[in-house]
């Protein structure tokens, strides 16, 4: 029996379908800011500092936005969840309000949260909860000081386990082990709320912090968060991010 070209263009879609829930069935976010339109799920908080998306990366444009602001994504992602993002410090002035990276369990009031940070000197990153108490967790990434206009990837992973984090260069391979590691237990411990952000500065007339980011992502495990999900070419890559929320559920 003869199948119609129909049905073969169907069958197609169907299988279309089938393998991208086989290779990203564990994203639950994903942004890599191609279109230079800032997605209309994003809220900004606390305070909303300057965001522009150019020339294919998220910007944070204000060098001193106020403590402390926040570009959150409200996906009600259920924990564990892992983030990765690509950062680069655009410009800096060392100071205890200069501090750029991104949260976990944020609150959608306030962005408040769990915070994977590069604090104060760009040779120091640390935990924090935001107005609430840091981890005092100091340490030295492995490659020493960040630099200026160079990219860098950062990692974390949620649950009620710990915090978990990592950073490394973007010409590097991604370290086997985590950076820094931690109990829950600096400051109150928040709730789950599923909500994650990129955090944009703190700077509130000292200091400075401009920074960019590129290839966002959420996922359920840290496995699946890895630089070849966000930079191998599948669609035109970027502006698949409308539809994965709808992909996995």
């Amino acid at each position: 029996m003869k199948l119609s070209k129909s049905v073969f263009c169907l069958l197609g879609i169907i299988l279309s379908f089938a393998l991208i829930n086989a290779a990203y069935g564990k994203v639950l976010w994903m942004d890599s800011f191609d279109d230079n339109n800032i997605d209309a799920k994003y809220e900004f908080k606390d305070h909303p500092g300057e965001w522009v998306e150019e020339d294919g990366v998220l910007k944070q444009t204000n060098p001193a936005p106020g403590d402390h602001t926040y570009c959150l994504i409200n996906g009600e992602f259920p924990e564990p969840h892992s983030v990765i993002v690509k950062i680069r410090i655009d410009d800096w002035e060392d100071d205890d309000l200069s501090r750029t990276g991104f949260g976990v369990r944020l609150d959608p009031s306030d962005g408040a949260g769990f915070a994977f940070l590069i604090h104060q000197t760009l040779n120091n990153v640390e935990f924090l909860n935001d107005h609430l108490a840091w981890k005092n967790n100091d340490t030295v990434p492995p490659f020493g000081a960040l630099e200026v206009g160079k990219w860098y990837w950062m990692k974390a992973e949620i649950s009620d386990n710990g915090f978990m984090g990592k950073i490394w260069s973007e010409d590097e391979n991604e370290p086997a082990n985590w950076l820094l590691e931690s109990a829950l237990d600096f400051g109150a411990v928040r709730p789950a709320s599923g909500i994650v952000g990129l955090n944009g500065g703190s700077n509130a007339g000292t200091g400075k912090t401009l920074v960019s980011f590129d290839n966002f992502a959420v996922c359920e495990n840290a496995s699946e968060c890895v630089p070849e999900l966000l930079t191998t070419s599948v669609e035109p890559k970027s502006k698949l991010t409308a539809t994965w929320g709808e992909l996995k559920r």
